[in-house]
């Protein structure tokens, strides 16, 4: 097993530590200690390749502030002011303009790409059913599926208060996740 692997291992009391500590302040059903938790771990994970023990800090007060970090920016995500309506909704409407661009022009499409660009919808509704709320969140904001605008990364990390670089990141997992989702 690697150093790593062991470090990660070994630390869980003290990342359990933590996410008590965030989730008795947060007190929301919307991120559950479990999900602190696994921000911590990432965290740590980040705090590793950065730690300069030449500075004389003791590792588990440098990656303090790591895993800190990613529990509260996971906090900031569940807990930003999206209101999402049902995805069912969503789908509804863009599947009713298609019948409509359909009937008023019936040569534009024919019914074999509406029933694929349907389907297809309804694949990628699947799959957002099936990736966390985190990233759900994430995807259904930075895509405009909120507000009927996308929303540059920059914009989507201001509005999550993150990084550029951990927007980034979470995008990029996100859509990883929901990639693996839909059939193939």
């Amino acid at each position: 097993m690697m150093a790593r692997d062991m470090l990660l291992i070994n630390s869980q009391d003290f990342i359990r530590k933590i996410a008590k500590g965030i989730s008795s302040q947060y007190q929301d059903d919307r991120v559950s200690e479990d999900d602190l938790v696994q921000e911590g771990c990432f965290g740590l994970l980040e705090a590793i390749p950065r730690y300069k023990p030449d500075k004389g800090t003791i590792f588990h007060t440098y990656a303090g502030y790591w895993v800190r970090k990613f529990m509260w920016e996971a906090v900031n995500i569940f807990a930003a002011p999206v209101e999402i309506g049902s995805l069912n909704d969503i789908v509804g409407d863009e599947e009713r303009t298609e019948l409509i661009q359909f009937i008023a022009d019936p040569y534009s499409e024919t019914p074999e790409q509406i029933v694929i660009r349907i389907e297809t919808i309804e694949d990628v509704r699947m799959g957002l059913r099936q990736i966390t709320a985190r990233e759900r969140t994430y995807l259904l904001y930075r895509y405009g599926f909120v507000d009927g605008d996308e929303h540059p990364v920059l914009e989507t990390a201001a509005h999550f208060h993150l990084t550029e670089k951990r927007a980034k990141k979470t995008e990029r997992a996100a859509l990883d996740n929901l990639r693996s989702k839909l059939p193939h």
